[in-house]
């Protein structure tokens, strides 16, 4: 984006902003601060999922209530790395939080190397993600998946001008709304991100909650 453009587009971007981001109503979520918690702009999901319906698969109640709480404090953990590394794409480190050749490595990769490119992050301090899991089912003993609800108000900004009087610009504030189905894979004795499906997500419904 030239210099030019960008001096163009930044009032603008910055009125939507003001226009469009009004508080919603409290949502009762479990709640990754940005310090914890991409993305607007990381929401890449092929069309064909975007209306897709979920089939869980039924996985044993015993095994499910015996493991339900270290799996969920497992994704909790993987979210914050997998989040956070919206903050600084440079230094993701994916292999502590993604399997190894699996889809959201791959996916997570070219995301990270277009923020890059476009001089793209996120800020601790400005939004943050909410989350709560619907329904958490265990296919095998090598996989999790976990239909979650989000709700993320996190910004990201155009760093490209730190340096000039106009400093970082607002790039996109959306508030979304999202279900995901997240699968987790064990590797050796270790949980990671596996692949992420998102069912359905709108920038002004808030259609579901934990």
């Amino acid at each position: 984006m030239s210099r030019r453009l960008r001096l163009a587009v930044a009032p603008v971007l910055a009125a939507m902003f003001v226009t469009s981001c009004a508080p919603p109503a409290e949502l009762r979520f479990d709640t990754l601060d940005s310090a914890d918690a991409p993305t607007a702009l990381s929401e890449q999901p092929a069309p064909s999922t975007e209306d897709a319906p979920l089939t869980p698969v039924e996985a044993n109640a015993t095994d499910i209530d015996t493991t339900s709480e270290q799996l969920e404090q497992a994704f909790a953990t993987l979210i914050s790395g997998w989040s956070t590394c919206f903050h600084e794409p440079t230094r993701c480190d994916m292999a502590r939080i993604t399997a190894p050749k699996s889809p959201e490595r791959v996916r997570l990769a070219d995301s990270l190397a277009f923020y890059t490119a476009e001089q793209l992050s996120t800020r601790p301090s400005e939004g943050k993600l909410e989350w709560g899991i619907e329904s958490l089912t265990i296919p095998s003993a090598d996989r999790v998946r976990i239909l979650a609800c989000e709700y993320d108000t996190r910004i990201f900004f155009d760093t490209s001008m730190s340096d000039t009087e106009l400093g970082d610009i607002i790039f996109d504030a959306t508030v979304w709304t999202r279900r995901v189905e997240w699968t987790l894979a064990k590797t050796d004795t270790t949980w990671k991100l596996w692949s992420r499906r998102i069912d359905r997500r709108s920038p002004a419904v808030r259609f579901c909650t934990p």
